[in-house]
């Protein structure tokens, strides 16, 4: 298996501008642009809906946590994963991972301290908080879906090398994300 990273940037780029002109067109006529409204609709529903993905893996992210509160992560968890449930393919299968753990040692001076969910909880917290809102709103899914599903758990994966891997507090070192992908080739191989 060969991950062609010029297609994927390919496909982000123009999904991305079809999507848009796809918008320019409804704002400027007055009409919807077909029945999506988000990216994600776009992507599942028009893109995607053509060649259906053998396997679709969602990597979690922790930009969700200067977005979105924990009530609003969990709606958007439940609201993409029945996304997934309606526009792909039963047969497609579907990995799912948590959010990485930070390196707040590591981070600019202006993020170490931030506080997150209204001043309650600091980035530890939150993502530990958010990867258990993720594996809840998915947990039924995983136990009751004739899908072919996975939850990678890369907070536990990052957590404990963190001192070593890790960049600039947020991202790791090209060879542990290697590793990630390593770990997912070998997975799917077996199944």
């Amino acid at each position: 298996m060969v991950i062609d990273v010029a297609c994927c940037l390919w496909f982000k780029v123009t999904s991305f501008l079809t999507y848009q002109k796809c918008l320019a067109k409804a704002v400027s006529k007055w009409r919807p642009c077909r029945v999506t409204t988000t990216t994600q609709q776009f992507l599942l529903k028009e893109y995607l809906a053509s060649y259906p993905p053998e396997l679709f893996v969602l990597f979690g992210n922790a930009h969700d946590s200067y977005r979105y509160t924990l009530q609003e992560h969990a709606m958007n968890v439940r609201t993409l994963a029945d996304m997934f449930d309606i526009y792909l393919s039963p047969k497609t299968k579907l990995i799912w991972t948590s959010k990485p753990a930070e390196y707040v040692a590591k981070k600019p001076d202006i993020l170490k301290g931030r506080i997150y969910e209204n001043g309650t909880m600091d980035i530890k917290q939150w993502l530990t908080a958010a990867n258990k809102i993720h594996f809840r709103e998915l947990r039924e899914r995983f136990v009751n879906n004739g899908r072919p599903l996975m939850f990678l758990d890369l907070y536990g994966m990052s957590e404990p090398v963190l001192g070593d891997w890790n960049i600039d507090g947020v991202h790791m070192q090209p060879a542990w994300y290697k590793h990630i992908i390593s770990q997912i080739v070998q997975i799917v191989c077996t199944v």
